[in-house]
Parts: structure tokens; C-alpha cells; sequence
């Protein structure tokens, strides 16, 4: 009896223990979709009572990703992350947060400068995260294993197919005529914003798919 009672001791004690501190993926999609929607807050506030309709847009859009978030949380299966993926939260985080806060200062104070070498480098300001996202992107890319690549990938795929498929579609419907008058520089500053948007919502969803045949 003693014996069996050390054997399931020596059992308990050689699992793998779930350390409350260890960042897990469930916990890392909840954290981004909270901040996602914390971060559309100021956009859709600013947006409303400045009357500035791309900060609403931009609210809506970030609000939209950061609930997608959410909700891939809840169903994701809680995993300990590897110290690839904690690293490229550690870039993605700050990256994101200066994208916001320059693309609001730049759409604000743009229309104001008189100078144009002035206006040219504010309006380029929310290019430096953007290219600190992107990379984080590659190198989290590089180091990942096999499966975690192809999982990368396929959702890149899914992201730049969704996205080119959509921005056409949008490019056809004022063919029809139907009072619908957007400029070629609003549609082509929400290019990079939805394509990152749709590959934050298909990575998860594409892991799932690949962790339920495992």
C-alpha cells in the first residue's frame, strides 16, 4: 500500500505542472482582443465628436478584431506559449499601440501643417510600427517549427487572398453607378490594416483546425 501510494505521488509529481504564470495562447488572444477593443474606444469617441469619419472607421474596424479575438479565446484550447511566440507579443504589443496613437496624430495634425516636407513626415509617422510589425512577423515566422510555419502560412494565404478579393470587389461595385464616391488613397490605407486584421483572425482558426486531427 505504501508503495503504490509513493507510485502515485512520483506519478503526480512528474506531470507537467500549470503554472499559473505561464502565458498561455487562450490568455495571449484575450489579452490582444482586450486591447484591440480598449484601443477602438478613443478612436470611435475622437472619431464621433470630432466628426472625423476615418477615426470611426478605424474604431469599427479595430473593435471588429479585437471581439474576433475574443471569441477565438473561448474556444481555443489553452497551450503554454514557446518563447518565440511570447517574444513577437513583446514587438507586437508596442508596434500596435504606436500604430494607433500615430495614425491618430497624423490624421489630426496632417490637414493643419503648411509645410510640405512637414506634412510628408507626419503623414509617413505610423510607418515606423507598421515595419516593427512586420519584422516581428518574419522573425516569429523564421523561428517557429514546421507545423507552426505551415500554420503562419495558410492563414497569410487566407489573409492576402481575403483581402485582395475584397479590396476587388469594392473596386467593382462603383461600376454600377450607385452614389458611391471613395478616393483611391482612403482605399488603399485600409489595405495593410484589413490584411493584418483578417491573418490575426485566421491564424487561431486554422490552428484549431489543425490541433482537432492531431
Amino acid at each position: 500500500m505504501i508503495a503504490s501510494m509513493d507510485d502515485h505521488r512520483s506519478r503526480r509529481m512528474s506531470r507537467p505542472s500549470k503554472s499559473p504564470s505561464k502565458l498561455t495562447n487562450r490568455r495571449a488572444l484575450a489579452m490582444m482582443g482586450g486591447v484591440a477593443v480598449l484601443y477602438a474606444l478613443p478612436c470611435l469617441i475622437a472619431g464621433v465628436l470630432g466628426g472625423r469619419r476615418w477615426l470611426v472607421t478605424v474604431g469599427v474596424v479595430v473593435a471588429i478584431t479585437g471581439v474576433a479575438w475574443l471569441l477565438c479565446a473561448h474556444f481555443s484550447r489553452e497551450e503554454v506559449l514557446r518563447p518565440v511566440h511570447v517574444r513577437y507579443l513583446r514587438e507586437f504589443f508596442p508596434a500596435m499601440a504606436g500604430y494607433v496613437v500615430l495614425i491618430m496624430v497624423s490624421g489630426t495634425w496632417v490637414p493643419r501643417m503648411e509645410s510640405v516636407p512637414a506634412r510628408v513626415a507626419l503623414a509617413a509617422l505610423p510607418l515606423l510600427p507598421i515595419a516593427l510589425l512586420i519584422r516581428a512577423m518574419v522573425r516569429v515566422l523564421r523561428d517557429q517549427d514546421e507545423l507552426e510555419r505551415r500554420i503562419d502560412l495558410e492563414a497569410i494565404a487566407i489573409a492576402a487572398m481575403s483581402t485582395a478579393f475584397g479590396f476587388f470587389s469594392f473596386g467593382l461595385l462603383p461600376l454600377a453607378d450607385i452614389g458611391w464616391h471613395v478616393g483611391g488613397p482612403t482605399v488603399a490605407i485600409w489595405v495593410m490594416p484589413c490584411l493584418f486584421a483578417i491573418f490575426g483572425i485566421a491564424k487561431p482558426l486554422v490552428a484549431r483546425r489543425y490541433r482537432d486531427h492531431e
